[in-house]
C-alpha cells in the first residue's frame, strides 16, 4: 500500500501542480477519497451517497463516551490470511506527511 500511495502521490500536473490532483494527508480525506473512487459520485444519487458519508480522525464526541462492542466478522484475524500483507491507514498518513498521529492516539 506504501508503494501505491507513494506512485499515486507523484502523480500531478506537468505544466502547474497547483492546478491539481490534489493528494490529502489526513486519513480521514484519504479514505473519503477511496470510497469517492468507488461511488458514482458525478451522478446526483452517488454525489447524495457522498454527503451522508462522514470520515473522522479518532472518535468524535457523541461516540467516544459509548461503550465499545468488538465485532467478531471484522476481526483482522479472522478476515485477512495469514500471508496477506496490511496496512494502517494512520500509519500510511503520517509517513506521506500527516502531522497529527501523536495527538489521536
Amino acid at each position: 500500500a506504501k508503494l501505491k500511495y507513494a506512485t499515486f502521490k507523484r502523480k500531478h500536473t506537468n505544466s502547474n501542480p497547483r492546478h491539481g490532483p490534489f493528494h490529502q494527508r489526513a486519513p480521514a480525506k484519504i479514505l473519503w477519497r477511496t470510497v469517492r473512487g468507488m461511488v458514482p459520485h458525478k451522478t446526483a444519487r452517488g454525489a447524495a451517497a457522498l454527503d451522508r458519508l462522514k470520515c473522522f480522525e479518532g472518535m468524535p464526541h457523541p461516540y467516544d463516551r459509548k461503550k465499545r462492542m468488538v465485532m467478531p466478522c471484522a476481526l483482522k484475524v479472522l478476515r485477512l490470511r495469514p500471508e496477506r500483507r496490511f496496512c494502517k491507514l494512520g500509519d500510511l498518513a503520517s509517513e506521506f506527511g500527516w502531522k497529527h498521529k501523536d495527538l489521536i492516539k
